[in-house]
């Protein structure tokens, strides 16, 4: 309770009071109603990757962002919702709310977006304390900036019915090299 207390700025002689006391594992088959949008979401249990070492062991699943998510949201059949375009920023997915509307689309979720959401959960009385928290995110090498996974559409293609021809037909290919100066062709090996 202490280290609880600790975080927040209460004043002084003030402290928090337990009301009740019992193991997260109750919560598990609740629902609880999201604080921007109009929905509700289950409580379920998560994987072997939500530890207390790290948080407070409870957290939001993003089945769309993630593989350990994307495999926690297949085990519960949790709406697969990946509100992020290309470029990292929130799409209009993101902003279909009725306290917020628009306000998060557009916006890049590294960065004015986490502001934003911080500043609606505020606004609607569902923010208790925000406070930084190191992620351990994976990090592009080039860019040394996190890389942001997004479950998207993909498909893919058997080429075992004309796999032999295509690579009869690649043996057979000429390349030319055309440059104002000079003509170059050779067979590819």
């Amino acid at each position: 309770m202490q280290l609880l207390q600790s975080k927040f700025d209460l004043p002084e002689g003030e402290s928090l009071t337990v009301l009740a006391s019992f193991p997260g594992s109750d919560l598990v088959g609740t629902t609880y109603q999201h604080p921007l949008y109009a929905r509700t979401s289950p409580v379920i249990a998560g994987g072997d990757y939500i530890t207390t070492e790290s948080g407070t062991g409870l957290v939001h699943t993003a089945p769309g962002h993630g593989q350990e998510d994307y495999l926690t949201g297949l085990k519960y059949g949790l709406e697969l919702l990946s509100p992020v375009d290309d470029v990292g920023r929130f799409t209009v997915e993101a902003g279909s709310s009725t306290i917020v509307g628009d306000d998060f689309v557009g916006k890049s979720v590294l960065g004015e977006g986490n502001t934003a959401v911080i500043e609606a959960l505020e606004e609607a009385g569902a923010l208790i304390k925000a406070e930084d928290y190191g992620h351990k995110y994976p990090y592009d090498w080039r860019t040394k900036k996190p890389t942001i996974f997004r479950a998207t559409d993909q498909w893919f293609a058997s080429v075992e019915g004309f796999r032999e021809d295509a690579l009869k037909a690649v043996d057979s290919v000429s390349l030319c090299f055309f440059h104002p100066w000079f003509l170059k062709c050779s067979t590819l090996y």
